[in-house]
């Protein structure tokens, strides 16, 4: 038997992700609302005073893993384009759904679940700035939608679409998704294929 105390940030972090699993566990048996603390203490043989020294509430604990997730999601991605600066759109959709089928029982719990939205506003500021960095860094924005508002449209149609391949038990291949989702961005922002609207005049 090992005589010596683990470092107190080690325990911190394992008791932490035991308290975090045990939530994404419960989340896919149950409503989030039908979850008590108790019932995530249990799953993962924690004290409830020990939950209480790291979280507020459930609550608490899933908005930090949420954010969690999502700063893994900007540390994977930016590792990998600083690795391959000269990497395409393509490789990059790539690499988004490469970290989703990773950790699919996280994504699965909140892009297809009913009861999370916050996550659905971290994922879409992150994917709204990654098409306005693409865009920026390439070419001058021609469309007539601004490039903001065209940012946030298309990320929240990016999140239906990995949400519908996850439902599906991914019916596409990983290679075959990012081809698609590329295809959809390049017809989408093609400035040739659309026209400037009228403006609007008020009565």
């Amino acid at each position: 038997m090992n005589s010596f105390p683990e470092p107190p940030d080690l325990r911190v972090r394992r008791t932490q992700k035991l308290l975090w699993e045990a939530l994404t566990e419960l989340m896919a048996e149950k409503a989030f609302d039908a979850i008590t603390v108790k019932d995530i203490c249990d799953r993962a043989m924690v004290h409830r005073t020990t939950f209480y020294k790291h979280y507020t509430d459930k609550y608490d604990l899933l908005l930090r893993g949420m954010r969690s997730m999502h700063e893994v999601l900007q540390q994977e991605m930016r590792q990998q384009i600083q690795a391959t600066p000269e990497e395409t759109s393509l490789h990059r959709y790539e690499l988004l759904l490469t970290h989703v089928l990773e950790h699919e029982r996280f994504y699965r719990l909140m892009l297809c679940g009913n009861s999370v939205s916050e996550f659905h506003r971290l994922l879409r500021g992150y994917l709204a700035d990654f098409i306005e960095a693409k865009h920026t860094e390439s070419k001058k924005w021609e469309h007539p939608v601004p490039l903001p508002l065209f940012a946030q449209f298309y990320a929240g149609a990016l999140i239906s679409i990995i949400a519908w391949w996850l439902e599906n038990d991914c019916p596409y291949t990983l290679t075959q998704m990012a081809l698609y989702m590329e295809e959809m961005m390049h017809d989408a922002s093609d400035k040739h294929k659309h026209h400037t609207p009228a403006p609007m005049h008020s009565s």
